[in-house]
C-alpha cells in the first residue's frame, strides 16, 4: 500500500473520531404525539384529536393561552395551571384546580368545583392542555369532555417530546389548562336516540292508520 493511502486512510479514521463525540448522545426532537396526554374521569379515558409544537412559553398565563389558542386553533380562556396557588375565575360558573406536576414525563390531576353563576355541573367541554419546560411547550386538545358533579376530579398521563435550547428533553416546568365551547350534556340528541324516537313515532303512525281502517 503507498504512503499517500496510509496517510488517507489515516485522516479519514481522525475525522471520524473527532466527529463521534459530537454527535454521540445528542437527543432528536420529536414532533407531538396524541399519546403525549391522557386524562381519566371515572371510567372514561380521554384523548387529543389534534397536538401542536411551538408554543410559546412565559409571559404569564394570558400569554401562554394566547398562543395555545394560535397553534392549535381555539379560542379558550385561561384556567388554572400546576405552578399557580390562586383560584382563577375560569368559566364563571365552575372553577378549576390543575395539581402540581415533574419530571419529563408523569401524571397530573385536575378537578373541578361548581361555583354560583353559569355555566353549572355536570358540563360537556373541550380543553387545551399545554406543556411547558425548557422555553418551549406543546398544546393538546381534548374534545367532548364530561364534567360530573361526581367525581369532581381527574388523573391523566404527559410524556414531553420537545427539546430545550440545549438539544435536550427538558423536564416539565408547569401544565396549563384552558377551557371553552361549553354545553349542557344531552342538549343534543344522539343518533341512536333519534333513531328511536322516529321508530316510535312511525309505529304510533301505523296504529292510527289501522285503527281507522
Amino acid at each position: 500500500m503507498s504512503s499517500y493511502r496510509i496517510l488517507k486512510l489515516a485522516a479519514l479514521a481522525a475525522v471520524t473520531v473527532v466527529t463521534l463525540p459530537v454527535t454521540a448522545g445528542k437527543t432528536l426532537a420529536a414532533p407531538c404525539a396524541l399519546s403525549d396526554v391522557s386524562l381519566t374521569i371515572g371510567t372514561t379515558t380521554y384523548h387529543p384529536t389534534s397536538c401542536a409544537d411551538n408554543v410559546a412559553q412565559g409571559g404569564g398565563p394570558t400569554a401562554e393561552t394566547n398562543s395555545l389558542n394560535s397553534q392549535l386553533g381555539t379560542s379558550f380562556v385561561y384556567l388554572d395551571k400546576s405552578d399557580d396557588p390562586s383560584t382563577p375565575t375560569g368559566l364563571g360558573g365552575v372553577t378549576f384546580q390543575v395539581g402540581p406536576v415533574s419530571g419529563n414525563s408523569g401524571s397530573w390531576t385536575l378537578s373541578w368545583t361548581d361555583a354560583a353563576g353559569p355555566p353549572n355541573l355536570p358540563l360537556l367541554i373541550d380543553l387545551d392542555v399545554a406543556l411547558f419546560g425548557g422555553n418551549n411547550g406543546s398544546g393538546y386538545l381534548l374534545t367532548n369532555v364530561l364534567l360530573p358533579l361526581s367525581p369532581n376530579s381527574g388523573s391523566g398521563t404527559f410524556d414531553i417530546n420537545f427539546l430545550n435550547n440545549g438539544g435536550q428533553q427538558p423536564t416539565i416546568s408547569h401544565l396549563l389548562v384552558a377551557g371553552g365551547d361549553t354545553r349542557t350534556p344531552g342538549s343534543v340528541p344522539e343518533p341512536a336516540t333519534l333513531a328511536l324516537l322516529g321508530g316510535a313515532l312511525l309505529g304510533f303512525a301505523l296504529q292510527r292508520r289501522r285503527g281507522r281502517a
